[in-house]
């Protein structure tokens, strides 16, 4: 089997699909193959292009907006997925809300940590929870997370998201004994990854985080999207419960 063609006839849903991250995984996927939903909650217009592009290269996408805060939207998503797609092979959780960019203008230290948790810990739980009964066997989950999540770090950012993707790694383990064998449940846990965000940062941060990992520079994409790819495929089919940290050896000893 080429390449091309490692997920071929294989349904793949990623939330938070429009942009960033999810985007790079998108694209991967049907790369590769697999008929791909693109979720989004805001990004209406960034999602429908994505779609539109891997549609143009050959492959089969559609879009779907849900709000992951509303378990009604999340079951209507999943509703709306399977009679697009059929059961599901993987289901890639990678939504995540933001704690210090304008769309958490003018909310509370409380208010920002409330939307974060319900996103990234509630809106993970909503969606593995209403997806199980649509998964095949032998299909699995992939749940993303955060580096400093096992080591700690300072900030009232920095503690907000690493509370709530430890919770996701502790999910993903609960998930995947309860779900072992039929289901394979694992994670992954990137670090300083190159996004936006990152690009919009002064250049001497850039170097002082770049000289903190040991690998010496910024992740990309297609770093973490490798792993994905990875732990989704059949090499992976002995792999449950684990937490791949894709962040260049950032937290080596870490636990």
């Amino acid at each position: 089997m080429s390449e091309g063609e490692l997920f071929q006839g294989r349904s793949v849903v990623i939330t938070g699909a429009a942009r960033g991250l999810g985007r790079a995984l998108a694209l991967a996927f049907a790369a590769r193959g697999a008929k791909v939903l693109v979720h989004y909650a805001h990004s209406k217009v960034a999602a429908h292009e994505l779609v539109s592009q891997i549609i143009n290269q050959g492959g089969q996408a559609l879009a779907l907006q849900a709000d992951l805060r509303s378990t009604a939207q999340v079951e209507q998503l999943i509703a709306q997925a399977h009679a697009a797609l059929g059961s599901f092979d993987v289901w890639i959780n990678n939504a995540g809300a933001s704690a210090n960019t304008t769309e958490t203008r003018g909310l509370s230290e409380e208010e920002r940590f409330e939307r974060l948790l319900q996103v990234d810990v509630l809106g993970t739980w909503r969606c593995c929870r209403a997806a199980l009964p649509f998964m095949k066997s032998g299909s699995c989950i992939l749940n993303i997370a955060w580096n400093h999540a096992l080591d700690g770090a300072s900030g009232f950012v920095s503690q907000v998201y690493a509370t709530s993707k430890g919770a996701v790694i502790a999910l993903s383990r609960c998930l995947a004994r309860e779900l072992a064998p039929r289901i394979r449940v694992n994670c992954i846990a990137p670090g300083w990854i190159e996004n936006d965000w990152a690009r919009s940062r002064s250049l001497g941060f850039r170097e002082r985080v770049a000289e903190r990992i040991p690998l010496g520079r910024w992740g990309q994409a297609d770093d973490v999207v490798a792993a994905a790819l990875f732990l989704a495929s059949p090499a992976a089919s002995f792999i449950t419960g684990q937490v791949l940290i894709v962040d260049g050896g950032e937290v080596i000893g870490a636990f």
